[in-house]
């Protein structure tokens, strides 16, 4: 059979939940095509495929589903099948999508047995994970051996897409995170997974680096940037394997994310041996009440500034992120941001504007105190813009967007330039000229700072 996977856009990373299926689906014998939106009309004439798969995100969600519906009208009959972010938070939305399928949760297994059942001609209405017209079924046990599942197919857009050029590659070395802070998808997963196996699971260091070989031997790869939502919490032996067979087969830098409350030196240690250049590492909030009770970051009481000093002086460059108008935050909390990033000795904050995303419980706890509309549709794109929270005056709201776009400059600066920029930020409302600053300063950093790419 022909298999079409499609998604809405195509960014910086590509979808490795869909090299996976992808992977299932050849490892069956079957053919793989890849699209974005744009081209999707383009590929159902030329690939004529028998399924197609659609990867589904809160950000372009209705886009993909009318585009689907089109289809339907005015193409052959084809399955369909749907997975992906917003088909796990929102299985109810099945019923009118015009899908036939959504597979929720972890896909693979699920994949595999639809495809299964496709090939004899039998139905998949029983199978774990799927919501058919006439079945919902639970999830199934997590996979407890991340090895046993095919290697990805990196090749599917790679080879595909601009993405093969591009200096920098991303890489998963785990599965799962074991916080659950109240803005995070990954406290709806643990729920659906409760009692269905360990949430966090790595793959073997070999696993890893094999995957890194194959990509870097096929497609310009200068720099190496780990997606998990936690590489390391401490220096054991999976991480010293890692840091000797990294060093030796790899050596290319790399970026990965931390936890404040986890760095030790031992830690930094393995990270700097095996070629640690950034790492990514989030506050939140310089307001504990906002960070714990709000937000609910749980993070232990560390010293901040101590711990990038700390992470400074191995030589690793720091990417430190702040969500500013958190409910119940003050300005001054925002604006002491800048004040911890100078002392810190920050690389780069890449401030982000809360924004409470359906399904997570800063969500619901935000539609109970009246902050924002049970309506509200947020996705990442609001991450960069004006906080959409109803409890801020627009004063409020305008300098808590300067913060976004010159905090990261103000926080580099000495005194009295610093104090001068902050002025600026309470003073003057937002403008182009800034976002034009920010966007060129964001770049410079990236590139040269964080990701190491020119």
């Amino acid at each position: 059979m022909k298999i079409l996977f499609c998604i809405y856009q195509l960014d910086y990373a590509d979808h490795i939940s869909i090299a996976y299926l992808s992977a299932v689906a050849k490892k069956r014998g079957h053919r793989t095509y890849f699209c974005t939106l744009p081209d999707f009309t383009k590929y159902l004439d030329q690939v004529k495929p028998d399924i197609v798969a659609y990867s589904l995100n809160i950000f372009g969600f209705e886009e993909m589903i009318e585009a689907h519906q089109r289809a339907v009208r005015s193409y052959y009959k084809f399955h369909s099948i749907a997975g992906g972010p917003e088909v796990t938070l929102s299985p109810g939305t099945h019923a009118d999508s015009g899908i036939d399928t959504y597979c929720v949760g972890e896909g693979e297994l699920a994949f595999d047995d639809y495809l299964a059942r496709i090939e004899v001609g039998s139905t998949w209405d029983d199978v774990p994970n799927l919501i058919t017209t006439t079945a919902i079924n639970e999830v199934r046990p997590l996979i407890k051996d991340l090895d046993t599942i095919p290697f990805p197919d990196r090749d599917l857009t790679l080879s595909n897409s601009f993405l093969g050029g591009i200096e920098k590659k991303t890489f998963y070395a785990t599965r799962g995170c074991p916080f659950a802070c109240y803005y995070c998808a990954n406290n709806f997963y643990r729920e659906l997974y409760k009692g269905k196996g360990k949430a966090v699971r790595r793959f073997s260091v070999d696993r890893v680096i094999t995957e890194i070989e194959y990509v870097r031997d096929r497609y310009r790869t200068e720099f190496v940037k780990f997606g998990d939502d936690l590489f390391a919490a401490k220096a054991d032996e999976w991480l010293e394997e890692f840091a000797k067979k990294y060093k030796k087969r790899i050596g290319i830098p790399y970026n990965c994310f931390l936890r404040f409350d986890t760095v030790e030196e031992p830690l930094l240690k393995l990270l700097k041996e095996s070629g640690c250049f950034s790492v990514h590492l989030s506050v939140d909030s310089t307001s504990e009440h906002v960070r714990e009770n709000v937000l609910g970051r749980k993070m232990r009481k560390v010293d901040i500034v101590s711990k990038l000093r700390l992470i400074k002086n191995y030589g690793i460059n720091t990417w430190v992120n702040f969500m500013l108008a958190a409910p119940e935050s003050k300005l001054q909390d925002d604006l002491d941001t800048i004040e911890l990033g100078y002392q810190g000795k920050v690389t780069y904050i890449p401030y982000t504007t809360t924004v409470p995303m359906r399904g997570t419980r800063l969500f619901d706890s935000s539609v109970a105190q009246g902050y924002i509309d049970a309506s509200y549709v947020g996705d990442l794109s609001d991450c960069s813009i004006r906080t959409p929270y109803k409890c801020f005056t627009e004063k409020e709201k305008d300098i808590r967007y300067n913060i976004l776009l010159l905090g990261p400059i103000a926080s580099r600066l000495v005194q009295p330039f610093r104090w001068l920029l902050i002025q600026v930020i309470k003073l003057v409302k937002p403008n182009a000229l800034f976002v034009w600053i920010k966007n060129i300063y964001y770049k410079r950093i990236l590139e040269t700072k964080i990701f190491k790419i020119r």
